[in-house]
């Protein structure tokens, strides 16, 4: 079998879903049981480390949304191209700081979304004081048949005072409240809102909304960690009262852990602890390898041949460890990492039925230097500034195989050319998010002359010891062009 004739998919999982939908109904795999648990239990965000496979849960939710006799209706909504700017001019008040500062706003949203659902997707319209609703909505400025984007403008505007006036009649004509804030603006129209939704009957149909693409918000730096905080403690609130009233709806949030690492309220701490799942491959490398026999086996592949497939593509040993292993060693043990390696070799020897060791290292040189670096940059984009990143392949190419100190690191970056020099907590910085996300390591001297190669993705309880030498990832070097 040529190798052109697999089917291992593509690098985001939402184009998967669009264009190979089979890989979600055949070839998805949770040995954990993660799809039930985000559907059915109390966890509502999923999270993880960029590449981890996320995305892929989503869409094997979407997938089996599919499917009528589930009941299942997904909806997902995609942060990618969030107005966050137009956002960020909806906080409830200046001096409210974390959480609180956009709860309100993101409730509004979030139910908006729901009642868009319910009415245009799943045509529930024969309940009265749901129809007042929508027809209170369109009042206001909030017509359900127009996107989100529009929906947030018009909420920022209000906050300005667009408007208000009329809005603030209609909500006492209605209610019998007169608002004094944009607070209690947003909050009147909110309860109201979850009110009547516990007066629609469903009719056996769950309604799941998917928040993905969070990622983006690295590109907004204004408010950024209280726009975040106060989605996640929105999306608590919320599921919180579906599950208190009975309501077939849940929220889930798919979210980067470094990215959720970097809010330290310590409300979000505990909605962490009780409400997440984190989804990691480490120390499961046999799960990794059933990810990829799944594929064999979408390619057409027997049952009985897939345990030594791989054998029958790549040479069996390697340098005294077998070639499953060797390849194990350029990547930070994620499925992503391991299907693009074989995307690699795909897209390079078509036609080839077998590789020579010759051939896979010129896959992995290939895949270093178009993937694995590529995803180091993307990575710690948002985190540190565009300009360290883009010196990094340069900087790790005059280092190579060899371990260094960070004082020894700022000099080779200070000696880039660079719009200004760097600092010791600039190189730090860097060095942390390096360390956090697995692509350099640190040597720690074991006693008796011994020393220990740490990296955190092998290692998830190892912290960082700025003292202590440093090495970058085996994947990154033939990328690199260093000398092996």
């Amino acid at each position: 079998m040529k190798l052109e004739d697999y089917q291992f998919g593509f690098a985001d999982a939402a184009k998967e879903y669009t264009l190979i939908p089979e890989i979600f109904e055949k070839a998805f795999y949770d040995p954990k049981g993660i799809v039930d648990k985000l559907i059915n239990k109390w966890a509502f965000m999923l999270v993880g480390r960029k590449g981890v496979g996320k995305s892929a849960f989503s869409a094997k939710i979407q997938s089996l949304s599919q499917a009528e006799a589930n009941g299942l209706f997904s909806y997902q909504m995609q942060l990618n191209d969030f107005e966050f700017s137009t956002f960020a001019k909806t906080s409830v008040d200046n001096d409210v700081i974390g959480t609180q500062k956009y709860k309100n706003s993101w409730e509004f949203i979030l139910t908006l979304t729901i009642y868009k659902i319910i009415y245009n997707n799943l045509k529930i319209n024969e309940i009265n004081t749901f129809n007042e609703m929508v027809e209170l909505l369109k009042d206001l400025g909030f017509p359900i048949n127009i996107n989100y984007k529009r929906n947030i403008t018009t909420l920022s505007k209000l906050k300005v005072g667009v408007n208000v006036g009329a809005f603030d009649i209609a909500l006492e004509n209605k209610f019998g409240i007169k608002p004094r804030s944009f607070l209690e603006r947003i909050s009147i129209l909110n309860e109201k809102m979850l009110n009547v939704l516990t007066e629609i009957c469903f009719n056996d149909r769950k309604i799941i909304i998917l928040i993905d693409g969070v990622d983006d918000i690295l590109r907004f730096k204004k408010n950024q960690l209280e726009i975040l905080s106060s989605l996640i403690r929105s999306v608590d609130y919320l599921n919180d009262k579906f599950i208190k009233n009975k309501l077939p709806i849940k929220i889930i949030l798919f979210i980067r852990e470094d990215i959720i690492c970097s809010v330290t309220d310590p409300d979000i701490n505990k909605i962490k602890r009780d409400g997440s799942i984190v989804l990691s491959w480490c120390n499961r490398l046999d799960d990794l390898k059933s990810i990829v026999k799944l594929r064999f086996k979408l390619s057409g592949i027997q049952e009985d041949n897939l345990e030594s497939w791989w054998e029958s593509i790549f040479p069996r040993r390697i340098r005294y460890r077998d070639s499953w292993t060797f390849m194990l060693e350029h990547t930070l043990y994620k499925p992503r990492d391991v299907l693009q390696f074989l995307k690699c070799c795909q897209e390079n020897y078509p036609e080839k039925e077998t590789l020579t060791f010759s051939e896979m290292q010129s896959a992995l040189k290939i895949y270093s230097r178009d993937y694995f670096i590529e995803e180091m940059k993307n990575e710690i984009t948002g985190f540190v500034n565009d300009e360290l990143i883009n010196i990094l392949p340069s900087v790790f190419g005059k280092i190579g195989k060899k371990s260094f100190n960070y004082i020894e690191l700022k000099v080779i970056i200070n000696n880039q050319p660079l719009s200004r020099q760097y600092d010791d907590s600039d190189v730090k910085s860097l060095l942390q998010l390096l360390f956090e996300s697995g692509y350099m390591g640190q040597i720690i001297k074991t006693g008796k002359g011994k020393e220990s190669v740490i990296f955190k993705y092998r290692n998830i309880t190892a912290s960082i010891d700025y003292e202590q030498k440093f090495i970058i990832h085996r994947g990154l070097h033939r990328g690199l062009g260093v000398r092996l």
